[in-house]
């Protein structure tokens, strides 16, 4: 199984309502991308300086399964909100046994 975890650092002048609707749309993707086995999307809540202030963490079977779900019209829809509210983003992909 691999894990695909994202970390989003929105930018200074990103408003709630833009956080949420993140949130919503990257939890969307688990009904319109079958090859998602497991989303879950969490907002900070330690809030320190070098936090980052949403986590995506999803698996899939393969990496080519994560290199079709990157590629998915869904998926690319939600990256253009990614790039007008976030200031930065970290990802790491590793193998996993669960």
């Amino acid at each position: 199984m691999l894990r695909h975890i994202v970390f989003f650092k929105f930018k200074p002048e990103t408003g709630e309502r833009d956080k949420e609707s993140l949130a919503g749309k990257l939890e969307s993707l688990k009904d319109s991308i079958d090859k998602i086995r497991s989303l879950k999307v969490g907002l900070d809540v330690g809030n320190k300086p070098n936090s980052y202030d949403m986590a995506l963490d999803t698996t899939f079977d393969s990496m080519a399964d994560a290199d079709e779900y990157a590629a998915h019209p869904e998926h690319v829809k939600v990256l253009e909100t990614i790039t007008r509210i976030c200031q930065a983003t970290a990802k790491v992909d590793y193998e996993s046994e669960d």
